[in-house]
């Protein structure tokens, strides 16, 4: 759509898009097995937790959504749909704490960048200051 959009027709809203790709990764990488330790040793604690909270709340969700299942619509009170909803949402949270530790790891590792920058090379997608910035990064990574 995003193309599609420099062409015009009238679909200029899709060109404000942002860009999004899917990074396919070998985790049997030395580099990839690397990265996880690395991650591990110093985000582990608060994954684990992250991860049990996560658990738990999925657990609580899916117990809440069956018992709900087994009652008619009418049949459900305010209170049972405000808890269901507020699990939901604490769930939600909950993913999104655990995103947040994941990006604010990556954003601050140079190899975590340097794999992503060398991925949009291999697909000639690193342009301009980008590829000055991979260029610079390698040097230093020598």
């Amino acid at each position: 759509m995003k193309e599609m959009s420099q062409m015009g027709g009238g679909m200029n809203f899709y060109g404000e898009l942002p860009d999004s790709f899917n990074l396919v990764v070998n985790p049997n990488h030395h580099l990839v097995i690397k990265i996880s330790e690395e991650l591990q040793s110093i985000e582990g604690p608060k994954l684990k937790e992250n991860d049990t909270e996560r658990k738990r709340l999925k657990e609580e969700v899916a117990f809440m959504d069956l018992e709900q299942k087994k009652k008619k619509a009418e049949e459900l009170s305010q209170v049972e749909k405000d808890d269901l909803e507020n699990l939901r949402k604490e769930l939600t949270e909950t993913e999104n704490a655990r995103i947040g530790i994941l990006e604010a790891y990556g954003a601050d590792n140079k190899v975590v960048k340097q794999l992503i920058d060398l991925a949009l090379l291999a697909n000639n997608m690193l342009r301009g200051e980008e590829l000055s910035t991979f260029v610079k990064r390698s040097v230093d990574l020598l």
